[in-house]
């Protein structure tokens, strides 16, 4: 019954006129709350300011969503790095693997465009055919009128500790997470930040398990028209093979850690 008032509600807003060609581009905060309790151990109290900051480097970023009727590219915009930041080594631990997202809701495929170790790869797979619930509940973002939509996942759970995401504590055990996102008909493409699709209208909010994703401004039709292209520079791999390299890439990185670590002990060690 929600269903039917809420589909009946958003036919009779008066939605915007867009002709096929139209273009749009949507600015987005994205914050990814993590559990930094294990920093008030005291072997990090000398670190633990270039920790805060590396944190927040990786887990509070600006993305804007370029788009047509068809076709979307969401990508990170790039702050300008301050001198003394070095390598970020805490990217591959905290934070979402986003280089640049390119979603077709014709073709139904999402193609991440994404960088590691050098080498440029092409995550490609099928969007995902979300199955959202409407729930008929809705509020303002800036001027457009939002409706709430949800559903669940299951997630694998992830600890963080220094240098790693600690899975042994929490091997095998996954959670139920409720995916909140609001969207607006008013702008009715059926794309949103990241990974987030599906809807009948662009998705201006976010809320799911740790992360929180929220439009700040919007432009459509901008004066400068942006082709949106479907990548093609890298190796075409599934999500799935991706993720299992990157896995590999982490224990190889925290294995040269440990044993330059252990180096500099012995060396210490021997100097005493």
């Amino acid at each position: 019954r929600n269903m039917k008032n809420l589909l009946s509600i958003i036919l009779l807003i008066p939605i915007m006129c867009f002709s096929q060609d139209f273009q749009g581009k949507a600015y987005y905060m994205s914050k990814i709350s993590v559990d930094k309790s294990w920093m008030d151990n005291p072997r990090y109290a000398s670190r633990k300011g270039y920790m805060n900051d590396m944190i927040k480097r990786n887990t509070e970023k600006d993305y804007v969503l370029e788009f047509n009727s068809i076709e979307s590219t969401y990508k990170e915009i790039e702050k300008l790095e301050t001198e003394g930041q070095g390598f970020n080594w805490m990217a591959s631990y905290v934070g979402e693997n986003i280089g640049k997202i390119y979603k077709n809701a014709q073709d139904k495929i999402s193609i991440n465009e994404t960088e590691m170790m050098g080498k440029f790869f092409l995550v490609t797979e099928d969007l995902e055919n979300t199955k959202w619930k409407m729930t008929g509940e809705s509020k303002k973002i800036g001027q457009y009128t939002c409706f709430k939509a949800t559903y669940e996942k299951q997630v694998k759970e992830k600890v963080f500790s220094f240098g790693s995401w600690d899975n042994n504590k929490s091997a095998g055990r996954f959670k139920t997470v409720e995916v909140v996102a609001w969207f607006t008909p008013e702008i009715p493409v059926s794309s949103g930040p990241s990974w987030y699709q599906g809807l009948p209208g662009l998705i201006l909010e976010v809320n799911d398990d740790k992360t929180t994703i929220l439009c700040t401004k919007i432009i459509i039709n901008p004066n400068e028209k942006t082709k949106i292209k479907r990548p093609k520079k890298g190796k075409v791999i599934s999500n799935q093979d991706f993720v299992t390299l990157q896995d590999e890439k982490r224990v190889e990185a925290r294995e040269m850690w440990q044993k330059a670590r252990e180096r500099r002990q012995s060396s210490t060690a021997r100097l005493r």
